[in-house]
């Protein structure tokens, strides 16, 4: 494959995630050059992928990379502390992308800490990326967007851009690092048109400064709820925090129970919350006691997260929860990561000669409201005319639970959050 742009000496990453009913985030990946690469032309930005996207391949180890990813993403999340989200497909990708370029020792760090399979691993990632993006279908919007942004002097190794644009569909628009200011516009930009300005900036002149290349990954999911909840029944209630101060928040009714599915755990009780579409569904799990999340979470791992749908019944359930809003500020993904053997330093020869990370970042954020991406959207009702039925199971979760979103056919964690204070 011929070199399609020129560009010299480091590497850097942002890698942005999703939005569910609003949920997005997005992970920043700088590296620098430890070494200085050779000159190399300066030519006109190319927006398009250098060469034509990958198809679906069927006998890629799918499962091993969602599972490894999913296990590495609820490990990221019980990092977290407090109000938490984040997006484990997120950081997923991102180091899956990252590793097209990873030096032997790297890779090896990245698929003991994100159980990637050893072959086909960009094949794997390829065939998720694709099966989410078809899960776009009106009225649920699914987009996912990725773009190499390399210095205008900097030239990353063709084998890396050919994985780069196949396996991931990166495309490419030179920047000038010397001008911090021009080079932020151009990579918030299009960060700020592929979220639909949800996030309209992600990156800020320290970053980019000096930097040789960064990536940007995008996803944007706007998904409404099966089952709305009735905007006109939303009242002010009571929600008892992780450190049990109350407070006062808007929590939404179902107006009737509704035909869910649901999973009754030992000290907690679970339920699915399905998007329109058919193929991405929330799971909010509420602890018995006000308490008990932290007992909740011990029981509980990744797998047995995406296995909630598996060992689900279905019955009517009567619905009570908050509208809420989270986001997690930039978060350095090192202070997770380096005591797991893969820290700042580790090098990326396979992007170019001399390259290792610097940094990386994780942010993330959510809106959760009665129709599911709007706040205060209006929603029709119809009436019963006979008297509803009693309830299977009523849920009221006005205490810290934990939530996930899970693509339904290839089980990849989208999000997962803990929410332990809608006022925070």
């Amino acid at each position: 494959m011929g070199r399609p742009i020129a560009i010299s000496g480091s590497r850097g990453f942002v890698q942005s995630c999703f939005l569910v009913m609003r949920l997005f985030g997005f992970v920043v990946l700088v590296c620098l050059v430890a070494g200085a690469c050779g000159p190399s032309d300066t030519t006109a930005a190319v927006l398009e992928p250098v060469g034509e996207r990958a198809l679906s391949d069927p006998q890629a180890p799918t499962g091993d990379w969602v599972r490894g990813v999913n296990t590495a993403g609820w490990d990221f999340h019980r990092h977290l502390g407090g109000n938490a989200v984040s997006s484990p497909v997120s950081i997923g990708v991102a180091f899956s992308l990252a590793r097209a370029g990873a030096s032997s020792g790297s890779e090896a760090a990245l698929d003991k800490i994100f159980g990637f399979p050893r072959v086909g691993v960009h094949s794997a990632a390829n065939t998720v990326d694709l099966s989410l993006a078809q899960a776009s279908t009106d009225p649920t919007i699914l987009e996912i967007a990725n773009r190499l942004f390399p210095d205008h002097d900097f030239s990353p190794l063709p084998e890396f851009l050919e994985i780069a644009s196949a396996r991931y569909g990166a495309a490419i628009q030179p920047i000038d690092t010397a001008d911090p200011p021009a080079a932020v516009d151009s990579i918030n930009q299009w960060v700020s048109e592929t979220t639909r300005g949800l996030i309209p900036a992600i990156v800020t002149e320290d970053v980019v400064r000096d930097q040789r290349m960064i990536l940007a990954n995008t996803v944007y999911l706007k998904a409404d709820w099966t089952d709305p909840f009735p905007a006109d029944l939303t009242s002010d209630g009571r929600f008892t925090t992780i450190d049990n101060r109350s407070v006062t928040v808007p929590f939404m009714h179902d107006l009737e129970p509704i035909d869910r599915r649901y999973v009754r755990l030992e000290n907690a009780d679970a339920v699915e919350l399905a998007y329109q579409g058919g193929e991405l569904a929330m799971w909010l799990i509420v602890p018995h006691h006000r308490s008990g999340l932290g007992a909740v979470e011990e029981s509980l791992d990744a797998q047995a997260l995406t296995a909630l749908a598996d060992t689900a019944q279905q019955g009517l359930v009567d619905l009570t929860m908050p509208k809420w809003e989270q986001t997690l500020p930039p978060t350095d993904l090192f202070e997770w990561l380096c005591p797991q053997r893969f820290c700042a330093g580790a090098p990326f020869d396979g992007i170019a000669p001399g390259i290792f990370i610097t940094a990386a970042l994780h942010s993330a954020k959510v809106i959760v409201d009665e129709k599911g991406t709007e706040a205060a959207a209006a929603t029709g009702m119809g009436f019963p005319v006979e008297e509803s039925p009693p309830a299977d199971l009523t849920i009221i979760a006005d205490r810290p639970f934990l939530w996930t979103i899970i693509h339904q056919n290839t089980k990849v964690v989208l999000f997962i959050g803990r929410l332990t204070d809608p006022t925070a």
